[in-house]
């Protein structure tokens, strides 16, 4: 039997690279993401050598630039016949107030954008692929969408920037995003996700919140390993899962208006 595929964006560290290594140990068919090439290689040489017989590839592309999301997305289409999971996972905290080409502030570019556009772009594979199981999408959020705020008039935030700002809306968009991909697609073909890991030890974490203890990254991936590689999930689609718990979202995450705002941003935003 052909194993079940998943993808899982900036896997090439931290969680996302924890991530990879269970899965496909697992028995799973993983295809690695990061942003550059020369990084994907290097990880998918080194899991290669830790997982003999492992099935691995590798995919590079910026998720700051729509452009490359596209092109990558394209080529996985060509590469790759089926695909039973997307593991939205990359993520970043930025300091300081930046605008990609497309003049979308950088945060909600790589943390929301990129992973409403890669579904979207993959949702119809996905769909295909469905066949004993409904394929599913997940988001790697954070505990810290209980404070953002959607700036639906400003979304790249030019009025009120800051690192955490930026951070909790993109994290507070990832539960939504999950949420409206359960109402918009029938359960039986498309599940979707999204996920506290708790509080990890990654670059991010030091990144963001300085010095601050965090668990290993094993343990930050174990809600997405489970979601990813179990047979079926019981959980209904749209569940947000805390330090694995499935848990209530913030009440924002659950205002449908919101939500809907958020959408319809997202889609005129990636020209979709």
């Amino acid at each position: 039997m052909e194993p079940r595929t998943v993808l899982i964006t900036g896997s090439t560290d931290g969680i996302g690279r924890a991530t990879a290594r269970a899965l496909a140990a697992a028995g799973m068919k993983v295809i690695l993401h990061g942003r550059t090439k020369p990084k994907v290689d290097a990880v998918l040489e080194q899991l290669t050598g830790e997982l003999p017989g492992a099935e691995l590839e590798g995919i590079s592309f910026d998720l700051g630039s729509q452009a490359a999301i596209r092109k990558g997305a394209a080529a996985i289409l060509e590469r790759i016949p089926h695909l039973h999971v997307l593991i939205n996972n990359a993520g970043i905290f930025a300091t300081e107030r930046t605008l990609t080409d497309e003049g979308v502030e950088l945060t909600f570019a790589v943390n929301h954008l990129a992973p409403f556009l890669i579904t979207e772009l993959l949702a119809e594979r996905m769909i295909t692929s469905a066949v004993d199981a409904p394929s599913r999408v997940i988001n790697v959020s954070s505990i810290a969408h209980t404070r953002g705020r959607i700036h639906e008039d400003d979304l790249s935030l030019a009025k009120a920037f800051t690192g955490y700002a930026a951070y909790a809306q993109s994290k507070l968009a990832n539960v939504m995003h999950a949420i409206s991909l359960s109402e918009k697609h029938e359960a039986s073909k498309l599940v979707a996700y999204s996920l506290h890991p708790g509080v990890i030890g990654t670059k991010l974490l030091r990144q963001g919140f300085g010095p601050v203890t965090g668990g290993s990254t094993e343990s930050g991936a174990t809600t997405s390993i489970r979601l990813a590689g179990a047979i079926s999930v019981d959980d209904p689609s749209g569940t947000y899962f805390s330090d694995g718990s499935a848990t209530p979202p913030s009440s924002t995450a659950r205002d449908a208006k919101v939500r809907e705002a958020l959408w319809a941003a997202s889609v005129r935003l990636t020209h979709g």
